[in-house]
């Protein structure tokens, strides 16, 4: 699946980069009405796994990101805000000495408020500061096979993060998250329309 998702977003960036013309001198990159798709893997987590525990190590998975942002309000101050969400998987197991597995696995689905800065825009207008919020929440899923004991939680979570995109083109660039909602940092590829 993994492998689907990576093949067709390298297809559709492909097929943008040489379809799309360069964007006009002077124009924003996010104003009202803009939509921006992204997906990104993540790294770091809110719990420390690097250290052994019980005679064995964690293993802690980048995670799977997918959100969406659309221009909502323009001209609020020197920007345009933003409304969209995201969904995001992590994944992380430590192995018991034994060979047994304990995982924990989080899915969050949220939505997002974004304010992007439009203050370059006469200098730069590839370049796309932007900070947001987020509201959500996290389903974790625990599974002890060792203890046979397994237990799922649903619970609400907040985040807030900074970033900035790079379009290359008109339709395709690249970005990059830190802050938190589901890792510390993020880097992907976010198509326009």
């Amino acid at each position: 699946m993994k492998k689907l998702i990576c093949a067709a977003l390298i297809a559709a960036g492909i097929t943008t980069m040489t379809t799309t013309t360069k964007a006009q001198g002077g124009d924003p990159p996010f104003v009202k009405g803009s939509n921006s798709i992204g997906l990104s893997i993540g790294f770091g987590d809110y719990y420390d796994y690097g250290s052994v525990y019980y005679g064995s190590s964690w293993t802690v998975l980048p995670s799977i990101n997918f959100h969406f942002d659309h221009g909502t309000i323009a001209e609020v101050g020197p920007g345009t805000i933003g409304i969209g969400g995201i969904v995001g998987i992590k994944n992380r197991y430590y192995k018991y000495s034994n060979g047994d597995k304990y995982t924990d696995n989080s899915i969050i689905v949220g939505v997002r408020g974004t304010y992007h800065l439009t203050l370059l825009a006469d200098k730069n207008n590839k370049f796309d500061p932007y900070g947001g919020v987020l509201l959500g929440a996290r389903i974790r899923t625990r599974n002890d096979h060792y203890l046979d004991d397994k237990r799922s939680n649903v619970y609400p979570t907040t985040g807030l993060f900074v970033g900035a995109k790079y379009n290359f083109v008109e339709n395709f660039g690249a970005f990059a998250e830190l802050g938190y909602d589901i890792s510390f940092f993020k880097i992907g590829l976010n198509l326009n329309f």
